[in-house]
């Protein structure tokens, strides 16, 4: 089904003064509102009647402290989602070279945690204005995910939201050398992933991709955290399970997540 392009004002229902969707009533035409922005009905639709209800035990799971994780250092990531003909697609960096940390490596924009910030995805917003130019007020977010500790100990929480597709990005060359997308369901099929097992990861199992990008003419090479978050993110908002092993159960991912987490803050 495709949707006209019509803009409408609506406003986000903000829980524990979080950014999540309020799945029901979520449309609201006043104008007095406290939160408003436009989104398209495109985006609205297929966050609201599809991928809202794929996610909401999500909404749930992240806000119960199942966790003693403060003595962690946080940090986030957005995983921003966007449709196009009809196909839902990712948006993803590739990281300045000249970084300390996983230089010239595909992430999804984010980063550490700062004072000001209040909560997990403010930090997520933040980072993604800070290195793409994408404004809070044009991210419908929808949930976090379980947060996963990664390579250099760092607690990370995904939050998954939408954008408009007309989203043009400002990356900032000190952080960012090239934003591109990618089909979501690229994340599924086996033709041009790759694993490995024996390497520290969540599942003993490393995930790789590599994607061409036809329109710039490059490759991009995605792999670890990200591609275990891409390929998380797809099985959730797609209902479709991978051409591939992937570690985890395809029907119940929360519990493998919620598990390994307890298993790796129990070793702290």
């Amino acid at each position: 089904m495709v949707l006209g392009k019509f803009t409408i004002i609506y406003t986000l229902a903000f829980l524990q003064r979080r950014c999540f969707l309020n799945y029901h009533g979520l449309i609201r035409l006043s104008s007095a509102a406290n939160v408003s922005f436009t989104v398209s009905i495109t985006v609205l639709f297929l966050a609201v009647n599809v991928c809202f209800p794929r996610f909401c035990v999500y909404l749930i799971i992240s806000r119960t402290r199942l966790f003693k994780t403060w003595t962690l250092t946080r940090a986030s990531v957005l995983i921003p989602l966007f449709v196009r003909s009809g196909r839902l697609y990712t948006l993803l960096t590739l990281r300045s070279k000249e970084l300390r940390t996983s230089a010239g490596e595909v992430c999804f924009p984010g980063g550490k945690r700062d004072p000001s910030d209040h909560d997990d995805v403010d930090t997520a917003l933040r980072e993604a204005e800070e290195e793409i130019g994408l404004s809070p007020d044009d991210v419908q977010v929808v949930c976090t995910l379980f947060p996963i500790i990664n390579k250099t100990g760092l607690l990370v929480t995904p939050v998954v939201g939408f954008i408009e597709e007309s989203f043009c990005p400002s990356p900032n060359p000190a952080e960012v050398s090239a934003v591109f997308t990618v089909p979501l369901d690229f994340f599924t099929s086996k033709e041009d992933h790759h694993s490995t097992y024996g390497v520290v990861g969540m599942s003993g199992l490393l995930h790789s991709f590599y994607f061409v990008d036809t329109d710039l003419g490059s490759q991009y090479h995605i792999w670890g955290l990200t591609a275990l978050l891409a390929i998380l993110v797809a099985v959730l908002a797609l209902k479709k399970k991978p051409e591939f092993e992937v570690g985890f159960d395809s029907e119940d991912p929360l519990a493998f997540f919620q598990q390994i987490l307890h298993r790796r803050i129990s070793k702290l």
